[in-house]
Parts: C-alpha cells; sequence; structure tokens
C-alpha cells in the first residue's frame, strides 16, 4: 500500500475513534511514593540524572507507566523496537512482547492495539526511551503521534487541571501581591512563567491615547479577551478612578507630533499581515464580533495608538514587556510604516467619553490598587500573604460575582480556571521550584500560538484554516510577475510535529529567538521571528526531551577520506544522486532549481540531528507528504547507485553527511 493512501486510512480512522478516545497515551510517574499523571504524545522520554520526571515529583528514582492504543488503519505485519538506558517493559493486546531494548515482530489488528509500557529509571546517568515501529512498506520511525490514543480517565482530568492552575498562578502573577518567601521560589528562578513582570509603565502618553488608556484600565477584558491584565476597581466611581490613573500615567509626556498616514501604504501593509501570518494570530482590523478561531482582535488599535509608536512597537515588541507573546519580525522601517499603516487605517475609531482626570489621585492609586506589584516588581504592602489567600476560598481574585469578589482585582476568571487555581493553591507549592523541558516546550507551543502557523501532529495551522482572508489581502497587491528564486505565497510552512527529532538544540535555539541570520527556506514567503531569548533556549531542550533526546549528541569521530570522497560524488551527477541540481553546497550555487532554491547543504550539519537526517532521506515523504524531496531508497533501503557501498542507502546516505561535514 502507497504512504499516501496509509496517510489517508490513518486519518479517517483516527478522526472516527478520537469522538471517544484522546490523542496521546497516558502515562503515570511515580517517585518516593507520590504519584503524578499527564499526557505524553509520543512513547519517548528523556530525564538527566538528578532531574525530577515532572514538576510535581521529587528527583530521583522513578517508575514511568504508559498506557493506551496504537490505532493501526489495516491489519498487518510490523515490527516494534525500542531504545532505552532504564529497564523497559512492553505488552500489546495482553501480551508480552519486549523486554528491554530490541526490536520484535508482531502482527496489529485494525483499529486499536492496546498497549501498556514501562520504565524504572536508569541507575545510572539519564534516563531515556524511545519507541519505534517499520513495516515491509517503510523503514524504522518513532510511532507517530497521530495513531496513539488513549481513554479519558479521572487522574488525567485532575492533573490536567493542577497544571492549569499552577500555569495560571504563574501568569497572573499571584506572587506579586500574595508573597511568601518561605513557599515560593525567588523571581528568576524555577517554574520559568514565574516571576515575570508585566509591561513598563514609562512613557505611555507617548504611545497611547489617553481616552483608550482610561476605558482599558477600566475594563481591559471588553477590549481584549483573555488578556492577562485585571480589571482594578470597582464600584460607582471605577470610571473616575480609571480615568485619574490613566492622566498620572500620561502626564507632562505629550505625544510626537504625527505625520498623516500615507493610504498607499495600506495595500503593502495588508500584504505583510497576510504573508508573514499576523492574520493566523489576529483578526483583521476592520474585522468585529466573535471569530472562528478565537485569534486577537485589533480593531481597538486605531483608538489606542500614536501611529508613530506603533512602528516602533512592531520593530521591537519585547522593548517595553520582555515577556510579551508578541515577537520580533525584524521589520526594515519601511515595513513597520506599511503595517502600522495597514492596521490604523482599517481600524475603528471608537467615541470615548473622556473622563477628566486628576493626576493627584491617580499617583496614589497607582500605589494602593498594586499596579507597582506587577509592573515594576515593587513588593506588596497591602494585600494578604499567601498563607491567607488559601484559606479563603472562593472570595478575592477567586469570587465568582462581584460581591464575592469585593475589592480584589476581576481577572474574568471562568468556573474552570477559579477551580484550578484552587486546586493548585491546595498544594504545597513546590513544584513552581522546578520544572520539567518536555511539558514547559508544551506550555509554550500553546502560549506562543505556535500551531497558528504550524502544522502539527496531524491538525492544520490557523494560517491554512483563514487562507481566504489572507489571499484577498494578497490580491489587493499590484500584479507582478513571479521570478525564479523569489518566494511562493502557497508554499508550504514546515509542520512541527518531529522538529524536537529533527533540529539541533543549539541551532533551535537561536532560531527560536531569531537569532540565525539567514533564512534556511528562501521560498518561504513568511518568515520565522523572533520570540524571548529566556525562553527559547528551554523550549528547544524540551522539544528535544520529548522525542527522548538529549541536549546535545555524542560527539562524532572524523570523518573517514573514503566517505568524504563518496559522499561528494554521490551528491554530483555524475554518478550520484545529482543533489546539487536544486540544493547549494557553501557558495555552490544550484544550477537547475525549480521555483526557488532548496535549503543550502552547508546548514545541514549545524541545524539537523544524525537520526533525523538519516530517517529524512530514506523516506521523506514518510516525514512531509508535500514535500518535494524524491524517495531514492526502495523499502529494503536500497538505491540505483550499486556503486559505491554496494547500493545500500544507509551508507550512501552517511557518506553524503560525511562529506557535508567537512564543507565550510
Amino acid at each position: 500500500m502507497s504512504f499516501r493512501l496509509f496517510s489517508l486510512f490513518a486519518t479517517l480512522l483516527a478522526h472516527t475513534l478520537f469522538a471517544q478516545d484522546t490523542p496521546g497515551l497516558a502515562v503515570t510517574f511515580t517517585a518516593a511514593g507520590k504519584t503524578d499523571s499527564r499526557v505524553d504524545r509520543l512513547l519517548s522520554l528523556y530525564v538527566p540524572a538528578g532531574q525530577a520526571p515532572t514538576p510535581f515529583l521529587t528527583a530521583g528514582s522513578f517508575n514511568a507507566k504508559w498506557e493506551g492504543d496504537i490505532q493501526s488503519p489495516l491489519r498487518g505485519t510490523f515490527k516494534l523496537g525500542v531504545e532505552t538506558s532504564g529497564k523497559f517493559k512492553l505488552s500489546l493486546n495482553g501480551q508480552p512482547l519486549l523486554d528491554g531494548a530490541g526490536l520484535k515482530t508482531v502482527q496489529l489488528n485494525k483499529g486499536p492495539n492496546h498497549l501498556v509500557a514501562e520504565i524504572t529509571s536508569a541507575e545510572k546517568g539519564d534516563t531515556f526511551v524511545r519507541l519505534n515501529w517499520a513495516s515491509k512498506d517503510f523503514p524504522l520511525e518513532p510511532v507517530p503521534p497521530t495513531i496513539l490514543t488513549h481513554a479519558t480517565r479521572p487522574e488525567l482530568t485532575a492533573a490536567a487541571q493542577l497544571r492549569e492552575g499552577r500555569l495560571l498562578f504563574a501568569q497572573l502573577n499571584c506572587a506579586a501581591c500574595h508573597a511568601d518567601i518561605a513557599l515560593l521560589p525567588a523571581k528568576g528562578t524555577g517554574m520559568p512563567e514565574f516571576g515575570q513582570n508585566a509591561p513598563l509603565l514609562a512613557e505611555l502618553g507617548t504611545k497611547y491615547k489617553t481616552a483608550f488608556l482610561a476605558d482599558w484600565i477600566a475594563d481591559p477584558h471588553a477590549i481584549r479577551p483573555h488578556t492577562l491584565m485585571p480589571k482594578v476597581f470597582t464600584g460607582t466611581d471605577a470610571g473616575q478612578k480609571a480615568a485619574d490613573l490613566a492622566a498620572m500615567l500620561t502626564q507632562g509626556v505629550a505625544p510626537a507630533a504625527e505625520k498623516p498616514l500615507e493610504p498607499k501604504l495600506a495595500v503593502a501593509g495588508g500584504g505583510l499581515f497576510a504573508n508573514l501570518g499576523c492574520i493566523a494570530c489576529h483578526q483583521r482590523p476592520d474585522a468585529t464580533g466573535a471569530d472562528a478561531h478565537d485569534r486577537i482582535p485589533l480593531a481597538h488599535l486605531r483608538d489606542k495608538w500614536q501611529a508613530s509608536a506603533l512602528v516602533e512597537f512592531l520593530k521591537d515588541p519585547a522593548k517595553a514587556y520582555p515577556a510579551t507573546r508578541m515577537p520580533h519580525f525584524r521589520l526594515s522601517d519601511d515595513e513597520a510604516n506599511q503595517l502600522a499603516t495597514y492596521l490604523l487605517t482599517n481600524g475603528m475609531l471608537i467615541k470615548r467619553k473622556a473622563i477628566p482626570g486628576d493626576v493627584a489621585r491617580g499617583g496614589a492609586l497607582l500605589v494602593s490598587a498594586g499596579c507597582l506589584n506587577c509592573h515594576a516588581g515593587m513588593p506588596a504592602t497591602t494585600q494578604p500573604a499567601l498563607a491567607k489567600i488559601t484559606k479563603a476560598g472562593a472570595k478575592g481574585c477567586l469570587g465568582g460575582d462581584d460581591a464575592s469578589r469585593g475589592t480584589a482585582p476581576n481577572f474574568a476568571l471562568n468556573s474552570d480556571q477559579r477551580s484550578a487555581l484552587k486546586t493548585f493553591l491546595a498544594t504545597d507549592f513546590a513544584s513552581l521550584k522546578q520544572d520539567t523541558p518536555a511539558e514547559f516546550a508544551e506550555r509554550q507551543i500553546k502560549n506562543l500560538n505556535c500551531v497558528a502557523c504550524h502544522a502539527r501532529d496531524g491538525n492544520v495551522s490557523i494560517w491554512t484554516m483563514v487562507d481566504g482572508e489572507a489571499k484577498k489581502l494578497r490580491d489587493a497587491l499590484p500584479v507582478k510577475e513571479h521570478i525564479e528564486g523569489e518566494p511562493v505565497a502557497d508554499a508550504p510552512i514546515p509542520p512541527l510535529t518531529w522538529l524536537g527529532e529533527k533540529l539541533q538544540h543549539d541551532w533551535m535555539s537561536k532560531f527560536i529567538a531569531g537569532k540565525i541570520e539567514y533564512k534556511p527556506r528562501t521560498w518561504l514567503i513568511g518568515r520565522m521571528p523572533g520570540f524571548p531569548v529566556h525562553l527559547a533556549g528551554d523550549m528547544a531542550l524540551g522539544l528535544n526531551h520529548q522525542h527522548g533526546l538529549p541536549q546535545k549528541e555524542a560527539d562524532e569521530p572524523a570523518p573517514t577520506a573514503e566517505k568524504i570522497t563518496a559522499g561528494e560524488k554521490l551528491l554530483g551527477a555524475d554518478g550520484g544522486f545529482n543533489c546539487i541540481t536544486c540544493h547549494a553546497v557553501g557558495d555552490q550555487a544550484a544550477p537547475a532549481v525549480f521555483e526557488a532554491p532548496a535549503i543550502n547543504f552547508v546548514q545541514t550539519v549545524e541545524r539537523v540531528r544524525k537520526g533525523y537526517f538519516h530517517r529524512w532521506v530514506m523516506a521523506p515523504i514518510r516525514i512531509d507528504p508535500d514535500t518535494k524531496m524524491p524517495k531514492y531508497a526502495d523499502p529494503e533501503g536500497m538505491t540505483q547507485l550499486t556503486d559505491p557501498f554496494d547500493g545500500k542507502g544507509a551508507q550512501q546516505f552517511d557518506a553524503i553527511r560525511e562529506y557535508l561535514r567537512t564543507v565550510k
């Protein structure tokens, strides 16, 4: 059966089964007599020696047990294999299959095949496990997340609620007001999201319009759903207090003289909004009402920003807010002007009722309302300590209505969020003092909305789902004939499914942080933005760990002269695979590309991990059905080139990689 047909069957089956089952495997960890549960996308794990397997357990020896189903689209013969450093056992459909590392042939039934796997941590060194499979149609590869499911159960629901409460406690900066040095970690330690300051309050008058700022302070959730900013003031004078505070925050700083917007730039700005993927996270500025994809609204920007300040913000979003989720696209001055013009000329101008504010009263409110606790990291002075609020129940910030909240801030929490926070507040808070990279990476994929642009685990991106909107903005651009080598508007964005297996940690962390100067995929119309540096390294490490891989691979011996010579030949047209037709090698350009050149081979070794390189070249369509990369090896791993290495693809591709290690 062809891979495309196999994938179609697998997708249809998964969509049918997911009505009852949930993607991923249920895993239960036990350490020092305590248990913790979560859902893993893959049957893989990496826990460095001396670290805890989850944030809620202690470091040291542990046991992990996975349960769920392999959903096979067809009945057939497969091989299941495991790589591990611990004591590992695997049973399938109630029958023991593997005891330790190895490879076994097994018959999979069509539909669910129940899997139970267990590992005891390694006695020395790091603990890891990776489950693979193969068949007569494809070589050994990780069992993909698209065919792993589990039945929901109470302990998983409880564990997910606990994790949600922990994350809310950190993101809402609860400890800024309710401090307790005996229970909480020092700022900047432990859970990476813990203790991050809100935006700086300096020079707000040069950025925002005062009437908007007053309305924002009065009720931020009415303007931007899901914001972390609470509604601080209550009572009949809440609007006046918001106006007083806005007056204080903008006093003495006049906005710069604004140049009139050039409407002709808006069309180019709309193209950027579509082509950079802004449209995947944000609604268009002319859109109103609820959004099917829960994108962030932008209709208020015209009412909020001074034009020149918006341009500067787009060029460096983290300047006044290092913890911002808004990424850095490295916009040029022209691009920032075009994008700002599109956003402002297409937004709404709301007639706001300006309430005169009192600067002196606003200054007092700045302190008494606790604004400086979050925005400047100042110690809390009037709020109850953490130990007291854990006993308060559904009052204060956790109140479900105005009466139970009293004068406490309103974070617009729903009932599930309040329950999650209460669950977390019942713990000893020790989980805030440590974190697990794999879980951190999963949280950041959600927090940074990576799936807005990237497909993952068989789910298409939001960008793909709103392509009709993006196309209208692109079509408004002046007609221009495509020139070979220029980006292509409809080129697919790389999926996230195998990212942690694919990329080297050091390169990936720089790439996530926006610190790689070159663009690997020159044919993509978009560009990978940069996210905060303090998150990028931990996120890259977590992605590696999710695939059961360490931060750094073992050092390789120097390439041999035989393999270097063979690899160079195999890249070429004379007796080789003719890879250099599409791929440049360093300064040697590709001579006959189609639409745009493929990735330059000189980048391969610093970007791609060795194991993924071999999996990719052996069966690229298994990983990405949309790739233009041809398949050179048959299911037995043999190529059409009998020389060198008697046509053995694994050795030939290894020689290519060894040669690439020598290219500068």
